[in-house]
């Protein structure tokens, strides 16, 4: 007697909602070892990943704007933390930065110049209109997609080539679609994970909390943009970035939890 195959998983209602390109990559649990800095002592740490889901692209402008203009994110209050929303009233932001600039809008593009708190907010707005728990990936999460189990230097190998990815040497000097580089894709088949732009992580730079919603300033930034050199677009390397900084090289992705 043959054991009948599991019932397929059920869709994510994420295709039906954000225009494409879009997938989910299932990441299998495994370990990271980060280096030093912030939360994580001199010598490195090496941490437990249970597995979770990962946006195989960026957010780009077209989807974001879905978040802008269709669900009117900027004024509902309820997918905003209290700092977030305090800095939008302060700011009197209705959109990102460089929205309406014809160098960074492209649809295909990765949105850029969002701070942390629009990034949190999307994911809110997101989590609630599609009944899944979304979040931005913890920088653990993110190095285990753009390593996978044999701790590479670059998302594709060990040797960096400008040819799969839009860095500074890739001499560009702008924006590139998010389907740009099949090449450079990780392990998994994660893309943009080195170059083009930076991502937001959920994890707190200070303390290593995974929380929302914290007073510390800085959260931890994963990935080079098109404006950095081959140093920054290494798998391991990680920086910090204050919660209200937008810039035109710093984006997000999305995770999912299992």
């Amino acid at each position: 007697v043959q054991t009948p195959p599991p019932p397929p998983k059920p869709r994510s209602k994420v295709y039906a909602i954000l225009p494409a390109p879009f997938a989910w990559i299932d990441i299998s649990a495994g370990k990271v070892t980060l280096e030093a800095g912030g939360y994580v002592p001199e010598g490195g740490q090496t941490f437990d990943v249970p597995a979770f889901s990962i946006a195989k692209y960026p957010v780009t402008n077209a989807q974001y704007r879905v978040f802008v203009d269709k669900a009117k994110g900027y004024m509902q209050r309820q997918w905003w933390t209290d700092a977030g929303w305090a800095w939008r009233e302060n700011a009197k932001k209705t959109q990102p930065g460089y929205w309406d600039h014809p160098n960074w809008n492209g649809s295909d593009s990765p949105v850029v110049d969002v701070s942390l708190h629009e990034a949190i907010a999307f994911c809110q707005w997101l989590s609630d209109a599609s009944g899944e728990n979304i979040l931005l990936p913890t920088e653990q999460q993110w190095q285990r997609a753009a390593q996978g189990n044999d701790g590479r230097e670059y998302p594709w190998g060990n040797i960096f080539d400008k040819t799969r990815c839009n860095t500074r040497e890739s001499g560009n000097g702008k924006l590139t679609s998010v389907t740009q580089y099949p090449n450079g894709a990780s392990p998994y088949g994660v893309l943009d994970m080195a170059g083009n732009t930076q991502d937001w992580c959920l994890t707190d730079y200070d303390n290593g909390w995974n929380i929302i919603d914290t007073t510390t300033r800085y959260r931890v930034v994963r990935g080079g943009s098109w404006s950095d050199d081959l140093d920054s677009a290494r798998s391991l390397y990680r920086i910090r970035a204050p919660r209200n900084f937008p810039f035109n090289s710093l984006g997000f992705r999305l995770a999912l939890s299992k």
